[in-house]
């Protein structure tokens, strides 16, 4: 079952977005995350939503296992301190 982790914290959009590239760049072919998605809430400028998405809860968990994204998310946690975690799996995708 797909999963995803949406992610909510502060920080300036492009950074955000510069932060998850280096990310990738650093943890290819180690990853288990398949896409990033990175989204500037309109309602609360400098707030940022990033969904994750993993094929399965236990690829999300053996990322996280990683010693890449161990260091990322200190470095991340370092810079921008408290952030929300919505753990979510894939009930239904549908088009509209």
């Amino acid at each position: 079952m797909s999963y995803m982790q949406i992610m909510e914290f502060e920080m300036d959009p492009a950074d955000a977005v510069a932060f998850i590239e280096e990310y990738r760049e650093a943890a290819a072919g180690q990853s288990f995350a398949r896409r990033a998605i990175v989204c500037a809430d309109r309602d609360r400028p400098g707030t940022v939503v990033q969904i994750m998405f993993f094929d399965s809860a236990a690829d999300a968990e053996a990322n996280n296992n990683l010693e890449i994204t161990q260091a990322a998310a200190a470095e991340f946690s370092a810079r921008v301190g408290d952030v929300r975690f919505q753990n979510l799996d894939l009930v239904a995708d549908i088009t509209v």
